[in-house]
């Protein structure tokens, strides 16, 4: 009688084991699906504030080219290191082939 009591409480604990397995997997399924999500989103997130960046370079370029004689001397000074980059970038590509 003792064995089986034995065997029956072995055997309740590995059922027990297998559902806290089971229902460890499935949270581990669900937050490995929240984090690839939230990957996506910060991904998407960061090309977006990379955009906004761009436009807001390409905005004060613009709005300085109008403006008063200060605003032309610092557009003039990025366009010429605009134009210097280019020129290194060329450089490199030339010494690349």
């Amino acid at each position: 009688m003792a064995c089986k009591s034995i065997i029956s409480h072995i055997q309740a604990q590995a059922e027990r084991v297998i559902a806290q397995h089971e229902k460890i997997e499935a949270q581990v399924a669900t937050l490995t699906s929240e984090r690839d999500a939230l990957k996506a989103e910060l991904r998407k997130q960061q090309e977006e504030n990379m955009a906004l960046k761009a436009e807001l370079q390409r905005m004060q370029l613009a709005q300085s080219l109008g403006g008063n004689t200060a605003d032309k001397a610092k557009s003039r000074a990025r366009i010429n290191q605009l134009l210097r980059e280019v020129d290194k970038c060329i450089a490199l590509l030339t010494k690349a082939q």
